[in-house]
């Protein structure tokens, strides 16, 4: 015979939430609206400082060479991957994936003539 809520000590009511399924709109944080306008500062500052730019210098990123992989590359590198992930090497599996990629160095030196 089956039991009824009551009868098992969870007559509480059943709460149905409901989740609404329309699109949030997104905050906006920063710029400016209609009707305000954006305040602005300057400041001055004197010294070697403001002419140098405080001594940090930022150099550019370095470029990877990539080379376009052909089909046995993508071979090699799927199964030297499969040999890292079993023998549990993650230095194997990144060379594979690198090789997949065509990341991984191979004819970056050219000879200069």
């Amino acid at each position: 015979m089956p039991s009824t809520r009551s009868s098992t000590g969870h007559s509480k009511p059943r709460v149905h939430l409901s989740v609404s399924t329309e699109p949030e709109r997104k905050h906006r944080t920063t710029g400016t609206t209609a009707g305000t306008k954006k305040h602005t500062t300057t400041t001055t500052t004197s010294g070697s400082r403001a002419r140098t730019g405080g001594g940090v210098t930022k150099r550019a990123p370095a470029t990877h060479h990539k080379r376009k992989p052909h089909l046995s590359d993508k071979i090699e590198g799927a199964a030297e991957k499969l040999v890292g992930k079993v023998t549990r090497r993650p230095g194997k599996k990144a060379a594979g994936t690198r090789k997949m990629r065509g990341t991984d160095g191979k004819n970056s030196r050219t000879k200069r003539v």
